[in-house]
């Protein structure tokens, strides 16, 4: 039996939220080097990249390293900001659901680079 979560994942962006908010369970929290930023993993199998907004609102509620976040679970709406153009532009904002205590034990993450056809 395979997991499809893996095919049906992906990076979220503001369209996914279009038909309403999303309450998610962190299940991973990694460091893109190439963003600069952290990218959180959800139970879902959906990825989002914790911009310091997001980053902010985690540490306040959760703590400041990246396994207090892991066992949460947030809310996922869309918000608005002004870029340097001066246009309204959508982005992900998030609100802490579960307290500080409440944070609950998440299986692994799946690997999305292991393959499970490799013969022996």
């Amino acid at each position: 039996m395979a997991d499809m979560r893996k095919y049906a994942s992906g990076l979220l962006r503001p369209e996914d939220l279009h038909n309403g908010n999303r309450t998610e369970k962190i299940v991973n929290v990694s460091i893109s080097d190439r963003l600069n930023a952290p990218i959180l993993t959800f139970e879902s199998g959906d990825e989002m990249v914790a911009w310091n907004n997001i980053a902010r609102v985690l540490t306040r509620a959760y703590g400041y390293q990246d396994t207090d976040w892991i066992g949460h679970t947030i809310e996922l709406f869309i918000g608005t900001y002004t870029n340097k153009d001066g246009e309204q532009k959508e982005n992900i904002q998030v609100k802490a659901i579960s307290s500080r205590d409440q944070k609950e034990d998440v299986k692994p993450p799946l690997n999305k680079d292991l393959d499970d056809d490799i013969p022996y």
